[in-house]
């Protein structure tokens, strides 16, 4: 009996999502790599550690809130200056030679 309460309010276990596919398809909004296996199920870049909830030019100075609420645009500007979304992402990218391994197609902003 003490188990079945036990378990009645034990939390569910929260599943990762991972796509079934994970080879690189799609472009990365912040740096331009082709870097994620799809858009908008907040993969993270690789790369430049951008969460894709989505976002593209179009909205680039709205505020993403899985990206600790930086823009689109001051993400592009940090990994220009820095190689990743934010300067304290950078422990988790791939290093400049790693960005090797995907193509990048830079997108000039307006």
């Amino acid at each position: 009996m003490f188990s079945r309460i036990i378990n009645y309010f034990k939390k569910p276990s929260l599943e990762w999502y991972e796509p079934d596919d994970p080879t690189p398809r799609e472009q990365c909004p912040c740096c331009d790599y082709i870097s994620l296996a799809e858009r908008g199920n907040y993969l993270i870049c690789k790369v430049c550690f951008w969460e894709d909830d989505g976002q593209d030019l179009d909205q680039i100075d709205e505020e993403s809130a899985p990206n600790h609420y930086i823009t689109l645009r001051k993400g592009r500007e940090n990994f220009q200056s820095v190689g990743a979304c934010e300067e304290s992402m950078l422990k988790h990218v791939v290093t400049k030679k790693g960005r090797e391994a995907y193509e990048c197609h830079p997108r000039i902003i307006d």
